[in-house]
C-alpha cells in the first residue's frame, strides 16, 4: 500500500500581484530551512506543511532559549525547595 496524499478541499486563494513574490520566496525559504525540498511542498498538504513549520520553530525557539529555561528551572526548584 503506497500513501498518496490528499488533495486540499479549497485551493488557497491567490495573493496580490504585489506580494505574491516575496511572500513566495519567504515561504519557500522557511520550508527548505526545514529541510523540506519543492518535491516534498508538491507532495505534502499545506496542513502538513504548515504543521512542520510550527514543529521546527518549537524546536528552534526551544534549543534558543534552552540556558535561559534551565536556570528558571534551578531557580524555580531552589525557591519551592
Amino acid at each position: 500500500m503506497e500513501w498518496k496524499p490528499r488533495p486540499p478541499k479549497q485551493p488557497a486563494p491567490p495573493l496580490p500581484s504585489n506580494l505574491s513574490d516575496a511572500c513566495d520566496a519567504r515561504y519557500l525559504y522557511n520550508c527548505q530551512q526545514c529541510g523540506l525540498s519543492i518535491t516534498d511542498l508538491q507532495q505534502l498538504s499545506f496542513r502538513q506543511v504548515k504543521d512542520l513549520l510550527e514543529i521546527h520553530a518549537f524546536y528552534a525557539d526551544a534549543v534558543a532559549n534552552y540556558e535561559d529555561d534551565e536556570k528558571a528551572r534551578k531557580a524555580e526548584a531552589a525557591f519551592w525547595g
